[in-house]
């Protein structure tokens, strides 16, 4: 399925994407030979200009290939030329054709009165044309904007934030990355304002969210029968204020004002905190579990307490606001919501924090730092780790609130047992899940290693149900995927065909995380591909990579490069405080021809090194710009003795290395009013939302071995050949090419290459 990236709004597809090619006709290439002449100049040549992200150059090489090279590697690489401009005419074609259709969608919405398909199409318009500032130019599209104002304006009014909450994210995307820059930050400021209210009805009332989806089901898909409420889920919202204490609230508040990279202080943190209880309190459909929200006595007492506190802040000067008011709030707060709205004091605690915490966000664009509450606090662990303890199932709730089987991971217990994709977890051990909120069902799934657990499930098709005993095992979240997997173990390790091109000697590692052990495995995968065969090049995919470990991400970043920095961090004065090198005995890799793919999902730690290879010339990067997420996190304990509890707290930013002649590295972050962020690519290839929709799909279905029956049918599996040879994947169609120029063979002599 398509998302907006939070970026650039843009469809974009949510998860990684595996990305592929197609087998040349070359002969098997047994050494890296030293090839004389016009050949070596040429690729070396290209390759320079490849890195330097001379695309004209690099077009004009390609179109002088050198005849004293190999005929049969001419052959192969032209063919790949006649089938890259080939592909590239036709996404043309599709483009012009899908501007044409998005025309008369948006005339089709139009005449029905329809206004979030307008939208909709508008933005897909826009995306697929040139010049999106002449989209907004256009008087239709006006006259939309204006429309869709309106109808805002008048749900606003009733209540229905959903609605609200669908105009302004469309409007907010047709604007973005355009000249109306102030537009946009208005439609931005009134989207995030009703997302914190949306959000506050899925922690705090489920019956009123309820209704707003069985409002919104109704406009958008009349036909569709929506589910009744599950009353079991009724008081779901007490669970995830288990643990929190005043002293975790304030251990955050303290360790943000004094060690977040704004230099903040205490002062916007305050701000924010006091003025999410008070669109708490303004958020009617909260009196479904809250009756002091019913009382308009009761609202118009805290709010002038919430106001009261509100107006003293803004009078002190910021450095004279320090730990002592957060005490005065605190307090007032405290006492007040005792003798007003007397709502569960974690509720006033929590909302304060997260809003002292979005309020860096807003400010300063630092959407990453957040308190991990005591329930969420493992589930966050787990992420960081990959690795886990279960049955390996990911679970969601459906639209009746049952726990749903979103799929088994390949390998796993739940798969080798039989689970299936939707099925229904109704018992686990015996007891039933009625009422079971997600966190409940992990902790009741997932236990000791070795250990029996039941899961009784209900599958659509059939009448009773189903017993499943499952014995628990370490789940690994595997980050290191090559280009065809081959079989499965029945523990769930994969067997990889590594190679895009094997004749080439061409590897390709599709990396979608930088865990504990995607070092490890990346390593083991380079031994996999060069005992099979000699290792001439290596295509590695980062789009949507969304990082991770930032140690993972020097290590590989070092294999490539033997001198130099590697990435280095600034504090909040533009002071380098640390900064790591490359240690020369890391980098075997180092000579190794590689290209790095990456796009919008491109973040972090894949930056990192896609930025670092790219300014030391060690690979050649393909795509589009990257996501722009350089800070540093740091993770500090505020537990008590209620409960476990952290802080992640963005305290850096990463800067590249420096370019020659250059002092200073550029940070790949996006700040406000930057126009420049991320890492841009050597050669530019954009795909469009049809192709990258493709993609996926084409990469899933070929990565799922377990749902083809290959004994009776070895034919019925797709083959991810299939996005070169179809032109699907421009991106990986170019990185291949640039590869494959690079690794031409000079002319062959009584069947050995010469030199």
């Amino acid at each position: 399925m398509f998302d907006r990236h939070p970026a650039t709004g843009r469809f974009l597809l949510v998860g990684a994407i595996a990305t592929l090619g197609i087998l040349s006709t070359a002969t098997s290439v047994q050494d890296d030979p030293v090839i004389p002449g016009e050949v070596e100049a040429w690729r070396a040549d290209l390759w320079k200009a490849a890195v330097a992200g001379d695309d004209e150059l690099v077009e004009a090489h390609l179109a002088s290939i050198p005849t004293d090279a190999d005929p049969e590697s001419i052959a192969t690489l032209k063919a790949a030329l006649v089938a890259r401009d080939s592909h590239d005419a036709k996404s043309v074609d599709d483009r012009d054709a899908g501007r044409q259709k998005a025309i008369g969608e948006l005339e089709e919405k139009l005449d029905a009165a329809d206004i979030t398909g307008a939208l909709t199409a508008a933005v897909r318009l826009q995306t697929l044309s040139d010049d999106w500032d002449a989209v907004l130019d256009q008087e239709r599209i006006k006259s939309l904007i204006a429309e869709a104002e309106a109808v805002e304006t008048a749900a606003r009014a009733e209540g229905d934030w959903l609605q609200v909450q669908e105009i302004l994210f469309r409007l907010r995307t047709l604007h973005e990355d355009t000249a109306r820059k102030v537009i946009h930050a208005s439609y931005d400021e009134q989207l995030e304002e009703v997302n914190r209210r949306i959000g506050l009805l899925a922690r705090y009332a489920p019956r009123a969210l309820y209704e707003l989806r069985a409002r919104n089901m109704a406009r958008l898909e009349p036909e569709t029968e929506f589910p009744e409420f599950n009353e079991a889920f009724a008081e779901d919202w007490k669970e995830a204020l288990n643990g929190i204490s005043e002293r975790m609230v304030r251990a955050s508040l303290r360790t943000a004002a004094s060690e977040h990279v704004s230099n903040c202080g205490w002062k916007p943190l305050l701000e924010g905190g006091l003025e999410a209880v008070d669109i708490f309190s303004t958020t009617d459909q909260l009196v479904e579990n809250f009756e002091g929200l019913a009382d308009p006595a009761k609202i118009k007492a805290w709010r002038q307490l919430v106001s009261g506190e509100r107006t003293r802040l803004e009078e002190k000067p910021a450095g004279e606001v320090s730990r002592q008011e957060y005490h005065q709030i605190m307090r007032a707060l405290i006492e007040g919501n005792r003798e007003t709205i007397d709502i569960p004091v974690e509720i006033i605690l929590r909302e304060f924090a997260e809003g002292a915490t979005y309020r860096l966000e807003d400010v300063y664009e630092d959407q990453y730092t957040q308190v991990i509450w005591p329930a969420q606090l493992r589930r966050f662990q787990q992420q960081v780790q990959g690795d886990f303890v279960g049955v390996g199932v990911m679970i969601r709730h459906d639209d009746k609130r049952e726990i749903m089987i979103v799929n088994p991971l390949e390998g796993s217990p739940a798969s080798r047992g039989g689970v299936e994709e939707n099925d229904r977890i109704i018992a686990v051990n015996g007891i039933p899940t009625t009422g079971w909120s997600l966190t409940r069902a992990v902790d009741e799934i997932t236990g000791p290693k070795g250990e029996e657990v039941m899961l009784t499930i209900r599958r659509d098709e059939v009448d009773e149900p189903i017993e499943v005993p499952l014995v628990r095992d370490r789940i690994k979240i595997r980050s290191v995927n090559g280009w065809y997997k081959e079989s499965l173990a029945d523990d769930g390790t994969p067997s990889w065909d590594w190679y895009i091109d094997p004749d080439a000697g061409i590897g390709y590692i599709r990396l979608t995380s930088f865990n504990d052990e995607s070092f490890t495995d990346f390593l083991v995968a380079v031994d996999e591909m060069r005992a099979e065969r000699p290792l001439r090049g290596l295509v590695l995919d980062l789009r949507f990579n969304p990082g991770g470990l930032l140690d993972s991400a020097i290590r590989f970043s070092n294999l490539f490069v033997d001198s130099g920095e590697i990435v280095s961090c600034e504090d909040r004065d533009g002071i380098k405080v640390w900064s790591r090198p490359a240690t020369p005995q890391m980098a075997f890799l180092k000579d190794l021809p590689l290209v790095v793919l990456v796009n919008q999902g491109s973040a972090s730690a894949s930056e990192i090194v896609s930025g670092c290879l790219d300014v030391h010339g060690a690979a050649v990067v393909v795509g589009e710009r990257t996501f722009g997420k350089g800070s540093v996190q740091s993770l500090h304990d505020v537990s008590d003795q209620t409960g476990t509890a952290a802080l992640k707290l963005t305290t850096q930013y990463y800067a590249l290395p420096a370019l020659p002649g250059e002092t200073r590295g550029r940070l790949v972050h996006k700040t406000p009013g930057d126009d420049d962020w991320g890492v841009n690519p050597d050669i530019d290839v954009s795909m469009t939302p049809e192709q990258n929709q493709k993609a996926y799909e084409i990469r899933r279905e070929a990565d799922l071995i377990a749902d083809w029956d290959l004994d009776r049918d070895p034919e019925s599996r797709p083959n991810p050949s299939q996005l070169i040879e179809d032109g699907v994947d421009a991106q990986l169609e170019m990185g291949l090419l640039i590869l494959r120029a690079r690794l031409l063979e000079e002319a062959k002599e009584d069947g050995r290459v010469a030199g």
